[in-house]
């Protein structure tokens, strides 16, 4: 029988708990945030090497265009 039970349960809660005042973020900053949160959690999914949180979102921050590739030895 097939495993059907969802290994991959949203890390953030249903109603996530939005600052507000001076820290809070901006719209366009929030749906970036979640574009970004979004494809590393697919990244990570889909590595077959078993990519590190930091790992995949750096890829995706790539992906996204929001920082520019670097290589091996750049921290």
């Amino acid at each position: 029988m097939p495993d059907t039970e969802d290994r991959w349960q949203p890390t953030r809660s249903e109603r996530p708990h939005r600052r507000t005042g001076r820290g809070a973020l901006t719209s366009e900053q929030l749906a970036l945030a979640d574009d970004l949160h979004t494809r590393a959690l697919a990244l990570r999914a889909a590595s077959e090497d078993g990519l590190s949180i930091r790992e995949a979102v750096a890829l995706a921050a790539v992906q996204l265009g929001l920082e520019p590739p670097r290589t091996e030895g750049e921290s």
